[in-house]
């Protein structure tokens, strides 16, 4: 191979890593230009439907209502009580001592059936 052939091959390397990774179309959060653009669009239509819903809630419409005092008043603060109950496993650890007396005695038994 010669030297142009390897530089070519270097470059070709080079350039295919650089199409890693990167910006792709439609990947990722929303821009806030583009909730703009969605707001704007809504907007001429904001005027009826407030005034739908002022209807339904002059009709008695519990959802409706629901709706306006959800956005009006706001929430009640919700609580959130968490319990973590249970008891962690306890692992037990052994420390196995060998016996020394037993290898000795092995010991001892090998070495007199190898001197017979």
């Amino acid at each position: 191979m010669t030297d142009e052939q390897l530089q070519a091959k270097i470059e070709q390397r080079t350039a295919e890593k650089k199409k890693v990774g990167g910006y792709r179309p439609g990947s990722g959060r929303k821009r806030r230009m583009e909730e703009d653009q969605i707001i704007e669009k809504l907007h001429p239509m904001a005027t009826t439907a407030f005034a739908k819903l002022h209807e339904k809630i002059k009709e008695g419409d519990m959802k409706a209502i629901q709706l306006f005092c959800a956005y009006y008043i706001g929430l009640p603060t919700q609580k959130i009580e968490s319990k973590i109950e249970g008891n962690l496993n306890q692992i037990a650890i052994e420390i196995i001592k060998p016996n020394i007396l037993l290898q000795d005695n092995r010991t001892v038994q090998i070495d007199d059936k190898t001197a017979e």
